[in-house]
């Protein structure tokens, strides 16, 4: 994981996951399989600010760690075990930041006093948003389910959705939820015919007055 901060005051910052100075960083502690990084992003006034920590799994198959049964075969489990937390950004430190990236993707950036959150931004944009080219997730998930009712008549809902990865409940909040949007729309197409007059400028508003150049 690569993460990146610039501050107000244009220092740059760039922590980088990859180029660990060690390829068995806990070689004394078991056998570490697997490495879980974890950003927290606390931008609470008493919070503890962004932090990177490594957790790690230990797949030493004598550390009697138990097995779990998979398709009939048994397999040793690798348990997740306490790695150690690293403080990227101090909780004083938050009010000098313009934007944080991960993975070369900005996450997070300032909309005046506050941070704003990209990565929960995108992922209602990817499911909400809806325009002359694009369609959102959810209009194309109930466009698919439709489609699939009609190919399949004799489905029940709960069928039609696991279909397609979804539940008959999800798409239902949905569907509302899209025709709730629709009325708004429907709204504001109709307050834009009540305000064009026909008249040069088109929005029935006042003839703007010539600048006086005396």
């Amino acid at each position: 994981m690569r993460v990146e901060v610039l501050f107000r005051s244009h220092r740059y910052e760039e922590f980088d996951s990859s180029p660990q100075t060690t390829t068995e960083p806990y070689r004394g502690k078991g056998t570490a399989l697997l490495i879980d990084w974890n950003l927290y992003i606390d931008l609470a006034s008493d919070g503890k600010g962004i932090v990177l920590v490594q957790h790690w799994y230990d797949g030493n198959p004598g550390s009697g760690q138990g097995k779990v049964s998979l398709d009939g075969t048994e397999v040793p489990v690798a348990v997740r075990k306490v790695g150690c937390a690293m403080l990227l950004v101090a909780p004083e430190e938050l009010s000098e930041v313009v934007w944080l990236k991960k993975d070369g993707e900005k996450i997070l950036w300032r909309e005046g006093d506050d941070l704003i959150n990209g990565e929960r931004f995108f992922a209602m944009e990817q499911l909400c948003y809806s325009d002359a080219v694009t369609k959102s997730v959810n209009k194309r998930a109930v466009a698919v389910f439709d489609y699939l009712s009609n190919a399949h008549p004799d489905w029940d809902d709960e069928r039609v959705a696991a279909t397609m990865g979804y539940t008959a409940p999800a798409i239902e909040r949905i569907r509302e939820a899209e025709c709730s949007q629709a009325e708004v729309f429907a709204d504001e197409s109709q307050d834009e015919q009540d305000d064009d007059t026909g008249e040069p400028g088109g929005d029935g508003a006042e003839p703007a007055a010539a600048f006086d150049f005396s």
